[in-house]
């Protein structure tokens, strides 16, 4: 069976600096090998001048490895972000410099979500020029920027592959968000009264896109993968095995990627009241099985 890293994620926006470390080391504790630098690391990196110092003393004293990042989104650093977009960009750069020297091999970024007045390809523009000014920095770098499919029109699975499609290089891929691509498989009962608010609100009324089989879409693009499950129509990040996604087909799909370098957990375990050994434990022994 072939081995892929398997890398953790944690709510790290309500840990405070001085426990960031015992949070490692519960992972460590667990058996985890590797965890991810998220999103809330990159915009305190960011915008915070102390915290680099702060992480790395945290890390250094476990010694816990980080292998991916998730870069900053959502308020500005989406790459769809029309008004504060060098703020956006310049804050990209700067985590992927971090987490490059730290050893991590990809960096996950949001494409956006639907704004007021603007059509999903009036969007786009936006995104092209920010993939065209991060992607010289993730090829110095060696990282790979991995664009994430999501469940609102301006990222489905379709629009990942527009861009993968337009920028041809290896510096670029995509994180297949499991949850997301759970949500957008069509099937039985799949109306849109059923789906979460939020979705609804992003589609409009209009009928949501849904594809038979996203993986295989996507395939020969993904990188690395956010693995997490849920009933189909909201995206609630359970532990994998408690909600409807089949495992015991996805996982060797995923394997079979090309492309693949890693796996992350992306399980909510604030949400779902999840201790660390539980998440270790299910996630970890579920990779080993399949």
């Amino acid at each position: 069976m072939k081995q892929i890293p398997l890398t953790h994620f944690y709510m790290w926006g309500l840990i405070r600096n001085e426990l960031i470390a015992n949070i490692m080391q519960e992972f460590a504790d667990n058996g985890a090998e590797y965890l991810v630098f998220n999103e809330n690391f990159g915009i305190r990196l960011a915008t915070d001048e102390s915290f680099e110092e702060i992480f790395l003393n945290a890390q250094k004293s476990v010694g816990i490895p980080f292998f991916e990042c998730h870069g900053p989104y959502s308020r500005i650093y989406d790459l769809n972000e029309m008004e504060a977009r060098q703020q956006m960009i310049a804050a990209h750069k700067k985590v992927m410099a971090f987490v490059a020297d730290l050893g991590c091999k990809t960096y996950t970024v949001h494409i956006g979500h639907t704004r007021a007045g603007k059509t999903v390809e009036e969007l786009r523009e936006y995104t092209l020029d920010s993939l065209e000014q991060l992607l010289p920095t993730a090829e110095k770098l060696n990282l790979i920027i991995a664009v994430e499919n999501a469940t609102v029109p301006t990222n489905t699975p379709d629009e990942v592959l527009f861009y993968l499609n337009h920028f041809q290089t290896p510096s670029i891929g995509c994180c297949l968000d499991t949850g997301h691509a759970n949500i957008l498989t069509a099937g039985p009962g799949k109306v849109i009264e059923k789906f979460s608010a939020g979705i609804q609100k992003e589609w409009q009324g209009r009928e949501i896109t849904l594809y038979d089989d996203v993986v295989a879409k996507l395939a020969p693009h993904i990188v690395t993968t956010h693995l997490h499950d849920n009933n189909g129509f909201v995206d609630s990040h359970m532990l994998p095995g408690t909600g409807t996604i089949d495992w015991s087909k996805l996982l060797p799909q995923l394997r079979n990627c090309p492309r693949i370098v890693s796996m992350q957990n992306e399980t909510s375990p604030y949400a779902n009241h999840l201790s660390i050994r539980k998440m270790c434990e299910t996630v970890n022994q579920l990779v080993k099985t399949y």
